[in-house]
């Protein structure tokens, strides 16, 4: 500094402050990121299609790229006992997967954690104790891989979560990455919702189909082993049962199924009973679990407890019934009795089996459209500032609801 003149030194005091400006810039973008995003509301998304629309260009896109580099996702923390993720790890495990865009290698090694393009976070075990140390602002964090809902909000940690995460990879419809239990796909020209007309000219052909009453001898099956839920959907069977059998299977019943997998007591509950009670542990929007989709794939039709309108939504018209429809339990009692009396009126609800594919086993599928995001190079930069907003009170849930 001695050997420089007065000019000189101010240039020189001018050009270290200005890289010490750059420096301190740069290490607030390496902890996080300060793009605020705020993401278009889930009726503003689905005005002008299905809900399975959304799905379909993951199932057809292919990178144009010969050789296109790999992105590196890294799974945090454990996940229902491991941190595979449903998918497993490595370059070849999203190919095998069947993922259409499968360039990206899977990992739980934190090693050099800030060179990978996303970390995926468990909402059960994830706390702000364990987090990567350094943070690049290329990265995608997403919260959270779950499939549960947010009524076990004592497990997601959310008022934690504000200004940390940049994607969202749920079961709803309204997550970045869409990873839901299920959905229905036309497979012809057939709308998932008709209009009346169509409806009642779709009902008039089912009459002439296969009779899926012929054989059935029982009333309602239900297979739970988790007792204790939000949904009231245990005092919901026990008051149904006053009118009509339920026979209940697992911890939760007195009876058992006496095949060997899921898979044939399924078939067994399709073959005999009438009536399948698929209800969930929790009633919040879009929270529909393979206890429907797994059903709807078998010649038995679904009874669902649905205050959100959202199998509504994702299912064709007039193929289920929504309990909470009905004024009270015996109403829905009487109904059942009555189509357990008119084949003609049962069948109509499976109208809609020849037009129609039920897609289920999905939320695993949520990492290959992760996949896909990643190579994406339109994908704009975000956070979630307040998540407990989006994750709970945006779609509130309704707990433990008075049956009457």
């Amino acid at each position: 500094m001695a050997l420089l003149n007065k000019s000189q030194k101010i240039i020189y005091l001018i050009l270290m402050g200005f890289l010490l400006l750059v420096w301190r810039s740069e290490l607030q973008q390496l902890r996080k990121p300060t793009i605020e995003f705020t993401r278009p509301t889930l009726a503003v998304q689905l005005t002008t299609t299905e809900r399975y629309q959304l799905l379909e260009p993951y199932l057809t896109k292919n990178l144009s790229e010969k050789k296109p580099k790999f992105k590196r996702i890294v799974f945090w923390n454990e996940a229902y006992g491991n941190k595979e993720y449903g998918v497993g790890f490595g370059r070849d495990a999203l190919r095998k997967f069947g993922c259409p865009v499968w360039q990206c290698e899977t990992t739980d090694n934190r090693t050099d954690i800030h060179t990978s393009d996303a970390i995926v976070f468990h909402l059960r075990s994830w706390t702000k104790s364990d987090l990567p140390e350094r943070r690049s602002p290329h990265q995608r964090y997403v919260y959270f891989w779950s499939i549960e809902s947010p009524a076990w909000r004592e497990y997601a940690h959310a008022d934690q979560a504000g200004g940390f995460f940049n994607w969202t990879m749920t079961y709803r419809w309204d997550s970045d990455i869409i990873a839901t239990y299920g959905y229905i796909k036309p497979i012809g020209k057939v709308p998932l919702h008709p209009d009346e007309d169509q409806m009642k000219s779709y009902l008039t052909d089912s009459r002439k189909a296969v009779n899926y009453a012929k054989g059935k001898t029982k009333m309602a099956a239900w297979f739970v082993s988790n007792c204790y839920s939000k949904s009231s959907r245990n005092e919901f069977v026990t008051e149904l049962q006053k009118y009509i059998d339920v026979d209940v299977y697992g911890r939760c019943g007195t009876m058992q199924c006496s095949t060997t997998t899921d898979g044939e007591c399924r078939d067994m509950a399709a073959k005999n009973y009438k009536f399948f009670m698929s209800l969930e542990n929790s009633l919040c929007p879009d929270y529909i679990t393979e206890k429907f989709f797994m059903m709807m794939n078998h010649t038995i039709l679904p009874i669902v407890y649905g205050v959100h309108d959202s199998h509504e939504k994702i299912a064709p018209t007039h193929s289920f019934i929504n309990a909470a429809k009905f004024e009270n339990v015996k109403k829905l009692a009487d109904y059942l009795i009555l189509l357990d009396k008119n084949d003609t009126l049962y069948n109509e609800y499976f109208w809609w089996k020849p037009h129609f594919k039920v897609i289920f086993s999905e939320v695993t599928k949520g990492m290959c459209r992760l996949c896909a995001a990643l190579h994406d190079k339109n994908s704009p930069p975000k956070i979630y500032h307040d998540m407990t907003g989006w994750w709970e009170k945006s779609v509130p849930c309704q707990i433990s609801p008075k049956i009457v």
